[in-house]
């Protein structure tokens, strides 16, 4: 209670009090700039879109709203200070635009058909919206037979061709209401009410299963709360496209039925549409003006409002939105950002080092450098990675999440999504990966380099079968092959992970997870790839068919020789399957070497700390790393474990260390307890206090 005082009745460089961020105006705020960070994020043509319409569409809501200033003359006005007008006068200095057949101004009648035209619309979509959300909500929440009904009342008003339904409802409603901008309005709701109906109602029926929306009901929550708080945030964003582009065909529509002499009656207000119609027979006689800059207006407008939508799909819809940034830029040298790379260490002696052939075919990264750019800057997702993969060898990576490991296999393969940058060197088979072009790689990967995904039920298509998904993958890289020979390999791949050929015409929903996880390891064996990358083959998977994967990965392995790097957060999977272990932290590895040497003797603290969390039958109490991983978009100076270390030093803070090689051959770790002390600056050994260190950690 007394820090809370504090805080309340503080001064005010320590920020508003806690109730004002709790207020309703301050979390309305909030929402409201959520809503349009998307829109401020634009860049690139849908920000220029956006630009164009919305700069179009103000121009007419100007003209709409200060038209009594703006218009030379009154829509209807045919004489000014006892003087008429010229009839069907051409465009002069007293009329821009010249007259009509009426002595009409045609300037004013555009300016005032603006506001007729701004009023309608808006009308218009506010009904709409007002109706056919809450409706759309309450439907495809609820279902059973209120979703039934308002399904088949929808749908009904939807199959009409909607310029027909519009003339009829205006047709009917003009003997009561009149020919106003209220009965226009009213024809062009109950067209596009089923639009927002469909889409919000569409949108729920995902929605309400989702995860979170089940969160919320099992806290007690009640339906209003729910669909207010949990699915109406989730449907909303699709609204305001429907509606820019609903109230630029909201245009047309007003125009047609004033074209027909429905909508506006012309006694009332100027409306485009019937100047349009009046202006055809006037161009037939050489008076083109008249119909023109009517034409014209309604074109701009509707363009303006159909470039707000199709901006604003590209803005709020996530598939098609582009980044807000530019491509991450690497560092020129080695030394802007980090240390020498690490030194590749010697492979382990005996079976696993492979004959002179072989020694050619390894995996050798050096200096790998993997950035994304983000709007807070590059993200060094993986900063100076060297390691060594020979043939009929298992390299373990491990790590915490958010480390770089996915990130590290994905750059082996150049998976990499728009946006991240990479340099340093890959050689596989004696060649630079970098110099292949972006159709060298897409031949190399499946027949030389193969990745396992996690989560096989994601990277399974549903609709097809396992037979068509093998088909598809052995005919992108051998066009040339037989029916025959795809059925044969795809069975003999299947046979090898323990799936029956009766299953072969199978769909993937049709599979357990872990037998689906084994279709992905045939699908990428079919192709008899020289080196596996693994990314957590066993997530999700219960202790027995984990088991089962990965004895089928070393069985697998050692028949067809091929190398596999194997990424996982367990380290009992790393003791069991892997010859080597590579320890990554921030984007750097900071310790590889043998498993059994790692594992016994391990060097960097990291390390240690990685060992003493792991459980085991014999474990007694629970241990843990104090604090977090780094902001790779804004990582720690100097040795980027430094922060959590508890044999930090003043080095350790101020500059990265260099790789040393340590113990047996093919071990290496990056920490200053293990370089030379020569190496060290003056006055660098001296610890970091715990006081020094937790505010690093926060730092």
């Amino acid at each position: 209670m007394i820090a809370r005082t504090a805080l309340e009745e503080g001064p005010a460089e320590f920020g508003p009090p806690p109730s004002a961020l709790t207020s309703p105006t301050a979390g309305r705020a909030r929402g409201l700039r959520r809503a349009v960070a998307p829109i401020r994020a634009a860049r690139g043509l849908p920000r220029w879109l956006l630009l164009a319409g919305v700069s179009l569409t103000l121009m007419f809501v100007v003209l709409a709203v200060f038209a009594n200033w703006i218009s030379p003359y009154g829509f209807n006005q045919y004489m000014a200070h006892g003087i008429r007008f010229p009839q069907q006068g051409g465009p002069s200095a007293a009329h821009w635009f010249g007259t009509t057949v009426d002595s009409e101004d045609v300037l004013s009648r555009v300016i005032y058909g603006a506001r007729t035209s701004i009023e309608v619309v808006l009308l218009a979509v506010l009904f709409s919206v007002v109706v056919g959300v809450p409706l759309g909500l309450l439907s495809g929440y609820f279902g059973g037979w209120l979703d039934r009904v308002l399904v088949l009342l929808n749908d009904s008003i939807f199959a009409f061709p909607y310029l027909l339904l519009a003339i009829v409802i205006a047709f009917l409603l003009q003997g009561s209401v009149g020919g106003g901008v209220a009965t226009a309005a009213i024809a062009i709701t109950v067209v596009y009410i089923p639009q927002y109906f469909r889409v919000v109602r569409n949108t729920v029926l995902s929605v309400r299963e989702e995860p979170y929306v089940e969160a919320g009901k099992a806290l007690g929550a009640p339906p209003r709360t729910v669909i207010r708080r949990y699915v109406f945030a989730n449907v909303v964003q699709s609204v305001p496209v429907v509606a820019s582009l609903n109230a630029a065909d909201a245009i047309l529509t007003l125009a047609g039925l004033s074209f027909l002499g429905i909508g506006m009656d012309p006694s009332v207000a100027a409306e485009w549409g019937y100047d349009v119609s009046r202006g055809i027979a006037d161009a037939q006689a050489g008076f083109w003006w008249t119909g023109l800059f009517p034409g014209l207006a309604i074109i701009l407008l509707v363009m303006g409002l159909t470039l707000i939508g199709e901006s604003l799909n590209d803005t709020f819809n996530p598939v098609l939105r582009r980044p807000g940034y530019r491509r991450a830029v690497l560092p020129s040298t080695v030394a802007a950002v980090s240390a020498a790379p690490a030194p590749l260490p010697t492979p382990p002696p005996g079976g696993n080092g492979g004959s002179d052939d072989d020694r050619r075919q390894l995996i050798t990264v050096s200096d790998l450098r993997v950035w994304y750019g983000t709007t807070r800057g590059p993200v060094r997702a993986v900063d100076g990675v060297s390691f060594e993969l020979v043939p009929g060898e298992t390299l373990g990576l491990v790590g915490e999440s958010g480390c770089g490991k996915t990130t590290l296999g994905r750059g082996l393969l150049g998976l990499l999504p728009e946006g991240a940058s990479r340099d340093g060197q890959i050689s596989f088979g004696g060649r630079n990966l970098f110099d292949a072009s972006s159709a060298e790689m897409r031949e190399l990967r499946g027949p030389a380099l193969g990745l396992i995904f996690q989560e096989p039920m994601t990277r399974l298509d549903p609709l097809m079968r396992v037979s068509e998904q093998f088909a598809e993958t052995l005919h992108t890289h051998e066009p040339d092959i037989s029916e025959e020979e795809i059925r044969h390999r795809s069975l003999e791949a299947l046979g090898s992970v323990g799936i029956p050929p009766t299953r072969f015409g199978n769909y993937p929903h049709e599979f357990s997870g872990g037998m689906r996880q084994r279709i992905m390891i045939a699908l990428t064996l079919v192709l008899r790839p020289r080196c596996i990358v693994a990314d957590e083959p066993t997530t999700a998977l219960d202790v027995l068919v984990e088991a089962q994967i990965l004895s089928l990965l070393s069985e697998l392995k050692a028949r067809s020789g091929a190398a596999l790097l194997l990424i996982t957060h367990n380290l009992g999977v790393v003791a069991e399957a892997c010859d080597r272990v590579a320890v990554m932290y921030a984007g750097r590895i900071v310790e590889q070497g043998l498993v059994p040497e790692v594992f016994s003797r391990p060097q960097h603290p990291y390390t240690k700390a990685l060992l003493a969390s792991t459980i085991s039958l014999s474990t007694e109490s629970l241990h843990f790393i104090p604090g977090s991983p780094p902001d790779l978009a804004d990582p720690p100076k100097g040795c980027r474990f430094h922060p959590r270390c508890p044999q930090a030093m003043e080095v350790c803070r101020a500059q990265l260390p260099a790789p040393v090689i340590i113990g047996a051959p093919g071990s290496s770790v990056e920490c200053w307890l293990h370089n030379p002390r020569e190496t060290v600056p003056a006055g660098g050994t001296a610890r970091l206090s715990v006081t020094e260190i937790a505010v690093a950690d926060e730092a």
